[in-house]
């Protein structure tokens, strides 16, 4: 009996051993596997590409959200309600810049001023256009936590650009 007790033991801690060793995902670890697997479908989605050099940071964002959050990358892959909501999380984190209301980024401010001369409707301001601009650009800022989040919101930031508009006029 005492020889069946030992084996038994010796059976149970070799398998838990192996169990371990086999780096099966936890929520907030997962395996180098489901890493890869992660990775790889990241690689599939073409939309990132529209993050530029941001897209590598936003990826390991998502990653380190999904990780924290689910088992598995079977889990995350099955949960759409909570992958969405996870990536407007890294949108924010990433696209940020470090941002918030009412003190920009530079980074961000740099954004915002690029863009706006890109418009060729603009030019109808004549020698005024970079004060407008810079009108546009101080009422979003006290707006807005961020660029990122003044891009969101077309209708708000159609207001501010009449408001200054109308400043100037």
């Amino acid at each position: 009996m005492k020889n069946t007790k030992s084996t038994l033991l010796g059976l149970l801690l070799f398998m838990s051993l192996v169990l371990t060793s086999c780096g099966g995902s936890v929520k907030g670890k997962w395996s180098d596997e489901d890493k890869k697997r992660f990775r790889k479908e990241m690689e599939g989605v073409s939309e990132l590409a529209n993050f530029g050099e941001d897209k590598e940071e936003w990826i390991e964002c998502y990653l380190s959200k999904c990780e924290a959050n689910f088992a598995s990358f079977a889990e995350a892959d099955k949960d759409t309600e909570g992958c969405e909501r996870i990536a407007a999380e890294c949108n924010e984190v990433v696209f940020s810049n470090g941002s918030v209301k009412g003190n920009w980024s530079d980074e961000d401010k740099q954004k915002f001023r690029s863009e706006m001369e890109g418009i060729p409707a603009l030019s109808n301001f004549g020698d005024k256009k970079s004060v407008w601009i810079e009108c546009y650009l101080s009422k979003c800022e006290a707006t807005f936590d961020s660029f990122y989040k003044a891009n969101l919101d077309q209708p708000g930031c159609e207001k501010i650009a009449l408001e200054c508009t109308e400043d100037m006029y």
